[in-house]
């Protein structure tokens, strides 16, 4: 409660709290929930050492219950890494993700697993590898008959706007928006982000 009325760090001693006591009565699910509160409310250094402790437990636990943070913990320490500026660490745990995720069968944690990978070949400069699984990634959304992802649209646009494709960008851009900007959170703090989006969607 403390942490979604956001007072995270008023909230630190209470999931340290669950934590050191999770861990003394083997209650592992619980203790990987805190740790992963832990690394949430604080900056991205100890988010990581926070989310490392959790993903340690999570893969030794005997628990399938607490076994299924594994998808999450790879996504959270991937983004910690990539907001580093490590790109080549968090492509390596982006892709544990993406084969924890294939090897159980979660069709839509696949998609965004595969999007992060594409994403993270972006930061490192790989801009034809990173258009060319973003495309895939539209094709197989389509073909799924899923609903379409503004995100995906939004990388689509960004690689080719670094291949100085700007004409061919301009409709990504404008379908990013156009899904993007329904988003309560976006709407909220990434305004800025919408309304660069909205200007190079109509260009």
């Amino acid at each position: 409660m403390l942490n979604s009325s956001g007072k995270g760090r008023e909230s630190v001693p209470f999931f340290l709290e669950a934590w050191n006591l999770g861990r003394s009565i083997g209650a592992d699910f619980y203790a990987v929930d805190a740790a992963h509160m832990l690394g949430t409310v604080n900056n991205p250094t100890d988010q990581l050492i926070w989310s490392e402790k959790a993903l340690v437990l999570a893969e030794t636990s005997e628990d399938s219950r607490t076994r299924n943070w594994l998808g999450a913990l790879y996504n959270s320490i991937g983004w910690s890494y990539h907001d580093l500026g490590d790109f080549e660490k968090a492509l390596e745990v982006f892709e544990r993700a993406q084969r924890w995720r294939q090897m159980n069968r979660q069709v839509r944690e696949i998609q965004i697993a595969d999007w992060t990978v594409a994403r993270t070949h972006r930061s490192l400069g790989n801009i034809d590898l990173a258009l060319e699984m973003q495309l895939n990634l539209e094709r197989e959304i389509a073909e799924s008959g899923s609903d379409e992802d503004g995100y995906v649209f939004e990388e689509i646009g960004e690689c080719l706007l670094l291949k100085n494709e700007a004409e061919a960008a301009a409709p990504y851009f404008q379908k990013a928006w156009s899904l993007l900007s329904q988003d309560p959170w976006l709407q909220e703090n990434e305004i800025e982000r919408l309304d660069r989006l909205k200007k190079l969607g109509n260009e």
